[in-house]
């Protein structure tokens, strides 16, 4: 005796093949075109004595004229069969349905594929602090859970008791063009002045992986923030304008070596020129 699980296929048209397409490919599927395109109609498990036996079951149920293949011939409206296994012992499997409501766009998804598309993780450790309640939210595309999180990220509140990793996206300001900073070192009164358009903490943990300014003697360096650069302003000009005007207050403490000539002094040369 075999025990066959199948499902049958209605060949779909044009219109609703692209929906069924996008669906798939929304909910991350991405297999043949007889799963993606065309419209499942039922899945179902026989029982029977041979493959022919377990056809003839399926023309009397479903007419004669469907077909145990998927092919391109086939026209809008036509049925066909697809055996996807024999002998299962853990049939269960090919039969968990999952159902659900998407929290973003309230759709109502029914499918037999995987897991439904949910906060990983990373994301609840690293973007969302790990606040339980995202932990069970559900959608039916990669793009309304991302709709959901942009929604919902400025609202949320950080726990202290929580461990989480910080991102520069978390602090994005578009009314700003960035910061001016100084790092100081106590022991000599040496200083230096940089410009960053993310939050100076990242731009901080750039120095200290640098000779100058090492880990090491974390306990000697002061970081301050001198000036947030407006939109209407150049950063550039800012950044030039507080080299100068603190290199002129203490000419031989100043570890900007560009401020007395005419070099570039973007951000991604600022550690070579120390």
């Amino acid at each position: 005796m075999l025990e066959i699980i199948y499902r049958i296929y209605e060949v779909a048209d044009p219109k609703t093949a692209e929906e069924n397409r996008k669906r798939s490919e929304e909910f991350g599927l991405y297999s043949s075109v007889s799963k993606t395109e065309n419209t499942e109609i039922v899945m179902d498990c026989l029982v029977c004595e041979s493959r022919e036996a377990f056809k003839d079951l399926i023309r009397e149920q479903y007419g004669n004229n469907i077909v145990f293949r998927y092919s391109k011939k086939l026209k809008a409206g036509d049925l066909y069969c697809v055996i996807i296994g024999e002998h299962c012992y853990n049939t269960e499997r090919y039969f968990n349905k999952i159902t659900f409501k998407c929290d973003c766009c309230n759709a109502q998804i029914s499918t037999y594929y995987g897991k439904p598309i949910c906060f990983s993780d990373y994301e609840m450790k690293n973007l969302l602090y790990n606040i339980s309640d995202f932990a069970s939210k559900r959608f039916c595309s990669h793009h309304c859970k991302q709709e959901y999180y942009e929604k919902t990220k400025r609202t949320l509140s950080l726990n202290d008791d929580n461990e989480f990793y910080i991102d520069k996206d978390m602090f994005s300001n578009n009314e700003i063009n960035g910061y001016i900073y100084k790092i100081t070192k106590k022991s000599t009164g040496e200083f230096y002045i940089g410009k960053t358009v993310n939050a100076p903490i990242f731009r901080w943990g750039q120095h200290l992986k640098s000779e100058r300014f090492h880990i090491s003697d974390i306990k000697d360096y002061i970081f301050e923030t001198i000036e947030i650069v407006s939109k209407s302003d150049n950063i550039l000009e800012r950044e030039k304008y507080w080299i100068q005007k603190c290199y002129k207050e203490k000419p031989h403490k100043s570890l900007n070596i560009m401020c007395t000539a005419n070099v570039d002094i973007s951000e991604d040369n600022q550690l070579s020129l120390f």
